[in-house]
């Protein structure tokens, strides 16, 4: 009996060893307290929109004779997606090129004339009132000049109005036309959707209309890259009102120079609601904090005593919650102080810890 007596006495002074030497301490995980200004969040749901749609018409009637396009292209700006049939308008051009030559050769007969009759009318040769219409001549000659030239002009444009360009960089959702088909100017020919800029549009509850504003913050979460967040800023609210739903639209532009973003994709919008007042308070995880059945909340740090890390509890009362966070209310508590966020469920008063990991509190 002595034997056994000893033995369990020596097992319960290792214990007492191992526990002052850090061996036989509770693992914990810890996280800061942190002072941050907070806001709400609202989790809201939105849809891409591509923010210019055209519908490509030329600006002259024709047979298309080149369509150079076709459903899902990606295409430049200025780049030619459709050509009409142009030769009557190169016919033109050519005449008009022609009137241009004859108009310029008619003004350079009149001024040599005028030079002629200049020299014989200071010999008197001519009588002063042949000067007049000569120089009269000139001035009609030079106006039908002009007016050659404009014909020339109107020719170039109808000749290049055959030719569609792409007004800006985008994908053709549609082609609407063939080769060989007469068109109006009235007659869609493609549809081109820009998808380097897309626009973003959440409704939002008439509650929260008047606090939000351009620039307010948000983060975009889309159902096709769920591993991604995109923190940006609402571009512009719009005061038009869903009567029906008591909503109001914003507006959130991305650019999408990575291609992955296309119109129509759904996505999850948490906006961040500021209340205005600026003012820093206290965070801990929200797992620090140990809810009694009584009610009470503590949270539990670490007090080093003769160099041992003891477990010390503090009760705390809670505010407001941040994302993983929740707001600390009438507490000792200072930033930079270590909290216990794992591990803390069973500690007890002056129990030996030992930190296996600190964790960054998320704001």
């Amino acid at each position: 009996m002595k034997r056994i007596i000893l033995a369990i006495s020596c097992v319960s002074l290792g214990c007492i060893n191992l526990a002052v030497s850090g061996q036989g301490a509770m693992p914990v995980s810890v996280a800061k307290v942190t002072r941050s200004v907070i806001a709400e969040e609202i989790n809201l749901t939105g849809s891409l929109r591509a923010v210019r749609v055209s519908q490509l018409s030329s600006e002259v009637e024709g047979l298309i004779e080149r369509l150079s396009v076709d459903s899902g292209d990606q295409i430049a700006q200025n780049q030619v997606v459709v050509e009409l049939n142009s030769e009557l308008a190169v016919i033109a051009k050519s005449l008009a090129g022609a009137q241009v030559d004859e108009a310029t050769a008619r003004e350079s007969e009149a001024r040599r004339r005028l030079a002629e009759l200049t020299e014989l009318a200071k010999q008197q040769h001519v009588p002063k009132t042949t000067v007049e219409t000569a120089r009269s001549e000139i001035h009609i000659a030079g106006a039908a000049l002009a007016q050659a030239r404009a014909s020339l002009l109107r020719a170039q444009a109808l000749l290049d109005r055959h030719i569609v360009r792409a007004p800006f960089d985008g994908v053709v959702s549609l082609k609407l036309a063939e080769i060989g088909q007469w068109v109006d100017t009235s007659d869609p020919l493609i549809e081109l959707v820009e998808t380097r800029l897309l626009r973003l549009v959440t409704p939002v509850p008439q509650l929260y209309f008047s606090q939000i504003r351009k620039g307010t913050r948000v983060s975009i979460r889309f159902d096709s890259l769920p591993n991604e967040v995109f923190d940006t800023a609402i571009t512009a609210k719009i005061p038009v009102s869903d009567s029906a739903a008591r909503t109001f639209p914003v507006q959130i532009d991305l650019v999408n120079d990575l291609g992955r973003l296309a119109p129509g994709m759904s996505a999850r919008v948490i906006m961040q609601i500021e209340d205005g007042s600026k003012h820093a308070v206290l965070l801990v995880p929200q797992d620090a904090v140990v809810r009694r059945p009584n009610g009470e909340q503590t949270v539990w740090t670490i007090a080093v005593e003769d160099g041992i890390a003891k477990a010390t509890s503090v009760a705390v009362s809670t505010g407001r919650v941040y994302r993983n966070s929740i707001e600390i209310l009438d507490t000792d508590l200072e930033a930079g102080t270590q909290v216990i966020v794992r591990g803390n469920e069973i500690l007890r008063p002056g129990q030996v810890v030992t930190v296996a990991e600190e964790l960054a509190t998320d704001i």
